[in-house]
């Protein structure tokens, strides 16, 4: 079997896919950005959710945050809300709500990497989040509040551009919070 096209084809959806979504994402992007960077210099929470798929874009966001890789600097607040070994998206709902009821305290931000959740999902965390006082950041889909979505694409090529946009928004958290960066 060639695999090539198979290759090629999606690594073209996705760089297609981040090119055109530049323009309608940083203003948003930039939002979330300064929602969480407030957050962390007032010594509040941020978590990172990820469910199914979009667990890997919350993990890597933790990652970032937690042990960074542009420089040498302190450990951010990060509580990683991810898991894929939940049998349904419900019960990990259930799980990540449960989590934000006990946890979240007026003030914290959380990422929710969405692209996999539906509209219940969403109304079931943003309900949690707010009941908590908790921002919540939709990204791959939409939620109340500051969103991130490329609604046309494929599931395929939502997740692989999210993977980007938790890269993209821990570098400018970074860049944001300990200033700029020496090239």
């Amino acid at each position: 079997m060639d695999v090539y096209p198979i290759i090629a084809s999606f690594f073209q959806r996705h760089l297609e896919a981040s090119s055109l979504a530049v323009d309608a994402i940083a203003d948003t992007l930039g939002d979330a950005m300064e929602l969480l960077a407030k957050a962390i210099l007032a010594d509040r929470k941020l978590f990172s959710v990820g469910l199914g798929a979009d667990r890997a874009s919350a993990t890597a966001l933790t990652s970032l945050l937690q042990q960074g890789i542009w420089r040498e600097r302190p450990s951010l607040p990060v509580v990683e809300l991810a898991t894929h070994q939940i049998e349904s998206t419900d019960q990990g709902v259930g799980w990540v709500s449960q989590q934000l009821q006990a946890l979240g305290q007026a003030g914290d931000v959380g990422v929710v990497f969405a692209a996999t959740l539906h509209a219940p999902d969403i109304q079931r965390l943003a309900i949690i989040a707010e009941q908590r006082q908790v921002s919540l950041i939709w990204i791959g889909n939409r939620g109340p509040g500051i969103s991130v979505n490329l609604a046309q694409e494929s599931i395929e090529t939502t997740l692989a551009v999210n993977h980007t946009l938790a890269v993209c928004l821990a570098r400018l958290i970074d860049t944001h919070t300990f200033g700029p960066m020496e090239t």
